[in-house]
């Protein structure tokens, strides 16, 4: 084995080396998103097929109550107006915004994946229509707005996870000012959670609904992750 003095090792095999160790971390990056994805599907596989069985779950109506037991006007209103905001029209008004707020600020490829996240809310509209969950009854919890679909999976906390996830990732890779982002990144998690949390406050989910939507859009979330990862490190 041929031996090289320090600093004079051979161009063609330390490029050899560098090639041989990016390779490695690119494909460590994409073992790591699908074991994530498929953690993701398996939890909500499981879920799904529990709820497709189940009204409700254990703890569900406790943790309903325990929640609307926090009765003010002011609560109430900050929860219908989430609620609203993420719902219908109003959540086709959102992703267009944050679809030409991320083109303007961030890239092409990255905007056509806010509308992609959601369209993938059709998937969670076939899951709902496949497991046929009711939602909470007037005669266990205080129904305070009126929904005519399934329960299960929640599309709001879907949306939440899928969109506003996708808007954090973006944040993430690409705003370089620590406290800015952190700002930033705190107030969209905090979104995501409000949402998912109205549901139930409103009476119109049980917690379950909501855990499996946040499980089904992370799982999609962490594969349009991957997409864009991929799809940057090739062009």
């Amino acid at each position: 084995m041929q031996l090289y003095p320090l600093g004079e090792y051979p161009p063609q095999k330390y490029q050899i080396v560098v090639s041989s160790l990016s390779l490695l971390r690119k494909v460590q990056k994409n073992t790591k998103h699908k074991l994530i994805v498929g953690f993701l599907a398996i939890l909500a596989l499981i879920v799904s097929i529990y709820a497709r069985f189940t009204p409700r779950f254990p703890g569900d109506l406790y943790l309903t109550l325990r929640l609307q037991s926090f009765d003010n006007h002011f609560l109430l209103s900050v929860m219908q107006w989430v609620s609203f905001i993420f719902a219908g029209w109003s959540s086709v008004l959102v992703v267009v915004t944050i679809g030409i707020l991320v083109w303007w600020r961030i890239g092409r490829l990255e905007a056509i994946l806010i509308p992609v996240g959601g369209l993938l809310t059709l998937v969670n509209t076939a899951l709902k229509l496949a497991i046929n969950r009711p939602r909470p009854s007037a005669d266990l919890v205080h129904v305070l707005s009126r929904e005519q679909d399934n329960g299960f999976p929640s599309g709001h906390a879907f949306f939440a996870i899928v969109i506003l996830g996708l808007l954090a990732y973006f944040i993430f890779i690409n705003v370089k000012n620590h406290a800015l982002r952190t700002v930033v990144l705190v107030g969209l998690m905090a979104l995501i959670l409000l949402i998912g949390t109205s549901r139930v406050y409103l009476g119109v989910h049980w917690p379950s609904d909501v855990i499996g939507g946040y499980l089904i859009g992370g799982a999609l979330l962490t594969a349009l992750i991957w997409f864009h990862q991929a799809w940057k490190a090739h062009h």
